[in-house]
């Protein structure tokens, strides 16, 4: 499917920024310290990268690059919905459960249904799906690093933002496990990510 009206895709877009600052505004409320977990980065990415799309009148920065910011994404919405919701769906207030919702479910399906409704499909490359996993690993690479200088995530209350990393609650030995699962994961989804695309392109 692929929809070319200017004005469809600019109005789209422009909801999917709004609800995404919203969201990281509600999520976050503004906390310098919520700006380290891995949900927040990735709606920033996402409000980024469709303010540059609308600035430039719809245009994609590069179909590969929209992919990565597709799956970075869908990686926060799978990872919380999948591995995180069971243990930390309880929130204070009406407010929380939505921006909650907002980032790690809105806005997630909004930047795939953006690439479904409004991207010319076919242009992604065959290595493209390794060169997404990069964004996720980087952000595992840097939460080991800050971990290094004691940095204490506000939800979690410890060195990482996410028990599933953290090798001071489950060792290093799990970590390994889940890092490599997930990352086998998301390479094998990328792949059908690529394949969907390719197929949609006929």
């Amino acid at each position: 499917m692929f929809i070319q009206s200017h004005k469809a895709k600019t109005l789209y877009r422009t909801l999917l920024v709004i609800i995404g600052i919203v969201g990281v505004c509600i999520n976050t409320k503004l906390s310098p310290a919520m700006f380290l977990y891995y949900t927040t980065l990735s709606n920033v990415l996402c409000i980024l990268y469709f303010i540059y799309a609308l600035a430039q009148s719809g245009k994609v920065l590069n179909e590969n690059v929209k992919g990565a910011v597709t799956l970075a994404i869908t990686v926060t919405m799978l990872i919380y919905w999948g591995v995180l919701a069971p243990y930390s769906f309880h929130m204070d207030s009406t407010l929380d459960y939505c921006g909650t919702f907002m980032v790690h479910l809105i806005v997630p399906l909004m930047v795939i249904f953006d690439w479904f409704l409004f991207d010319q499909k076919g242009n992604f490359s065959k290595k493209a799906p390794l060169y997404w996993l990069l964004i996720p690993l980087i952000y595992y690479v840097f939460t080991v690093i800050a971990a290094q200088f004691k940095i204490v995530y506000p939800l979690s209350g410890n060195h990482y933002p996410y028990y599933f990393i953290n090798n001071e609650m489950i060792g290093w030995g799990m970590v390994a496990v889940f890092v490599f699962g997930l990352t086998l994961f998301f390479l094998i989804f990328g792949y059908l990510f690529y394949a969907l695309d390719k197929k949609l392109a006929k």
